[in-house]
C-alpha cells in the first residue's frame, strides 16, 4: 500500500550515535507515553550507527495511532530522515468502513426506507423529494463505507509527521541530557 506512507525530516542538537541509541530506549521502553501498554508494543528491527527501524509488534499496535513500521536515517549533519509507513492502519480502516458500508446497504435493501419516510416527514431533508431523500440515505452508505476510509488515510499523513517529530524532539533532548551526564561523570 504504497498511498498509506508518509515521510519527513527533523533536525537533532544530539550526536547521532547517542540519538539512536536513546531512540532504541524509548522504543523498548514504550514509545507513545501515556498510551497503554498493549496498544504501545514496538519492536527494533534494525539498529546501527547511521539509523534505526522499528514496527509495531501487535494488531492493537497497529491500530492505535499508524505507526506500523517506521525508519529512521540519522546523517552526520544531525537530521533524522524519517518514513511511516502504515498499511496495516489503512486496512483497518477501510475494513472498518466497508463493513459499515455494508451493513448501512443491507439496512438500505431489507427495510422499506421510501414508506418509512413518507410516514415520517421530519426524517426527510425539507425541501427535497421523497426520491431525492432516499437518493442521500445511498450517497451516505456508499460515502462512509467506500470514500471516506481513503479521505481518512490522506488526513492521517499530517497528524503522523507531527507524531514523529514529536518524538524525535523528545528523543533528541533525552539524548543530549543522557550525553551531558556521561560528561559530568566523567569530569570532562
Amino acid at each position: 500500500m504504497r498511498f498509506a506512507q508518509t515521510a519527513g525530516t527533523a533536525t537533532i542538537r544530539s550526536e547521532p550515535r547517542a540519538f539512536v541509541a536513546a531512540f532504541a530506549r524509548r522504543v523498548a521502553a514504550g514509545l507513545l507515553r501515556g498510551t497503554s501498554p498493549r496498544r504501545c508494543r514496538y519492536v527494533v528491527t534494525r539498529e546501527g550507527a547511521d539509523g534505526l527501524e522499528f514496527r509495531a509488534a501487535s494488531w492493537p499496535t497497529a491500530t492505535n495511532v499508524g505507526l506500523n513500521d517506521v525508519e529512521l536515517a540519522v546523517s552526520p549533519d544531525r537530521h533524522v530522515r524519517y518514513r511511516v509507513r502504515f498499511p496495516r492502519w489503512a486496512a483497518y480502516a477501510l475494513a472498518g468502513s466497508a463493513v459499515f458500508g455494508l451493513v448501512f446497504i443491507l439496512f438500505l435493501f431489507l427495510f422499506d426506507v421510501r414508506d418509512y419516510l413518507a410516514h415520517h416527514p421530519r426524517s426527510t431533508v425539507p425541501g427535497l423529494s421523497l426520491d431525492q431523500n432516499v437518493a442521500i440515505a445511498w450517497v451516505m452508505a456508499l460515502f462512509w463505507g467506500f470514500a471516506w476510509p481513503w479521505i481518512l488515510i490522506a488526513f492521517h499523513k499530517g497528524p503522523l509527521r507531527r507524531l514523529m517529530e514529536q518524538i524525535i524532539a523528545e528523543v533528541d533532548v533525552e539524548a543530549a541530557g543522557g550525553a551531558r551526564r556521561a560528561e559530568a561523570g566523567s569530569g570532562v
